[in-house]
C-alpha cells in the first residue's frame, strides 16, 4: 500500500477484525471509530502488502520496525476464509520477509495467539521457530513469540 490508501486499509482491516476477532488486539468496534487520518497514518507508518485475487483484496500482512535495529516485526496478518489454503498466506509472509531483509533486518519476529493453531502451523511451515523467554519485551499471556531468520548461512 502507498500513501493515499487509508480507506482501502480500513476496509481490509475491518473485514479481518470482523471475521477473526480472536486473532487481534484491536476490536472491530474500536477500529470502526478511527478517523480517516488515523487509517492513513498507518499506511504511511507500516509496510503493508495486500493479496488480490480476482480483483478483490483477500489478504494482508504488515511489517513494522522493531526497537532493535536488526529486527522487524510481522503484524496484522490475515487471509479471507475464501482464499485460505491457496498459498496466499505463505506468499504474504515471504513478501514481508523480503521487505524486512531489504531494510537491513536479520530476523523477523511476530506474536500470535497460542490457540490459533492454523496460524501457528502456517508460520512454522514458513520458517518461524518458537522463541522462549521475554528477551524481546512484553508478551500477552495468551500469545507465543516466533522468529524467522533472514540470514543465509553457509558452511564451508
Amino acid at each position: 500500500m502507498r500513501p493515499g490508501d487509508g480507506a482501502r486499509w480500513r476496509s481490509i482491516r475491518l473485514q479481518a477484525l470482523e471475521e477473526a476477532p480472536h486473532a487481534f488486539g484491536t476490536t472491530y468496534g474500536e477500529a470502526a471509530q478511527w478517523n480517516a487520518a488515523r487509517w492513513e497514518a498507518q499506511v504511511v507508518e507500516f509496510a503493508t502488502f495486500v493479496a488480490v485475487l480476482d480483483g478483490r483484496d483477500v489478504g494482508v500482512v504488515r511489517g513494522a520496525a522493531h526497537r532493535s535495529s536488526d529486527l522487524c516485526e510481522l503484524i496484522s496478518m490475515w487471509v479471507a476464509p475464501t482464499a485460505r489454503r491457496q498459498g496466499i498466506g505463505a506468499e504474504l509472509i515471504d513478501r514481508v520477509a523480503a521487505w524486512a531483509k531489504a531494510v537491513g533486518a536479520t530476523a523477523l519476529v511476530l506474536d500470535v495467539v497460542a490457540a490459533n493453531a492454523p496460524a501457528v502451523a502456517l508460520y512454522e511451515r514458513t520458517g518461524f521457530l518458537r522463541l522462549d523467554g521475554a528477551s524481546m519485551g512484553e508478551l500477552a499471556p495468551n500469545e507465543i513469540r516466533l522468529v524467522r531468520s533472514l540470514v543465509t548461512w553457509s558452511v564451508s
